[in-house]
């Protein structure tokens, strides 16, 4: 009787044994399986960001070929597009500054040039600069107006003509002091200090006294 419960209960002890070591192996498959999906995913992602940041760097390419931009510029025109995450952005930067494509000191230079040419002061300009984050050196105003040709000072003369070049001066003292006034106000307005704007409109109008513009 022994014997029989023996020969009844092995195979049945065996049967349960594979049975717990297929549900373990069943197990242990699902967990590798798991570990693959998300080894595939990591993977998928550092794909995708590598090549979202192929496309910032390219897209940054684009935008430099057609103008000059500050790196401050540059952020916030890659900032407006909401799929240009900040970290892909931090990572692009620095590759364009490396190859030389994304140059601060030039673009300063450029920006400089560009609104002297447009009879703006050292003063207008370095607080234009500053809305980019840009900080200018005294040096580099005087390297552009070597270029130019010409200095702050002379800068407001060439406004002053410029803007009298087509008009007749009047003869009628009030007439005279309003176009006097008007053509200060637009010295005022490129930055220019107000003693300098004063002392080119009298210069041009042949009296070097201030009474008259008092």
């Amino acid at each position: 009787m022994m014997a029989e419960l023996v020969c009844i209960s092995s195979p049945k002890g065996l049967e349960a044994g594979c049975g717990e070591n297929k549900v373990k192996l069943k197990m242990t498959d699902l967990e590798q399986l798991r570990k693959q999906i998300s080894e595939a995913k990591g993977t998928s992602v550092i794909a995708e960001e590598a090549g979202d940041a192929r496309r910032i760097y390219n897209y940054c390419i684009h935008l430099l070929a057609r103008q000059d931009y500050s790196e401050y510029k540059l952020r916030q025109k890659l900032r407006s597009k909401p799929q240009n995450l900040p970290h892909m952005i931090d990572e692009v930067i620095p590759k364009l500054k490396e190859r030389g494509l994304l140059r601060e000191e030039s673009y300063r230079r450029l920006f400089i040039r560009k609104w002297m040419m447009k009879g703006e002061s050292e003063d207008k300009i370095r607080r234009r600069g500053a809305q980019e984050k840009l900080e200018f050196n005294s040096e580099e105003f005087r390297m552009v107006e070597q270029e130019l040709g010409f200095t702050d000072e002379e800068s407001i003369e060439k406004l002053v003509a410029k803007k009298l070049r087509s008009k007749a001066i009047p003869t009628n003292p009030l007439e005279k002091q309003k176009l006097r006034d008007k053509v200060l106000r637009f010295l005022i307005s490129k930055g220019h200090d107000f003693s300098d704007a004063k002392k080119a409109i009298n210069q041009y109008f042949g009296n070097q006294s201030t009474a008259d513009f008092e």
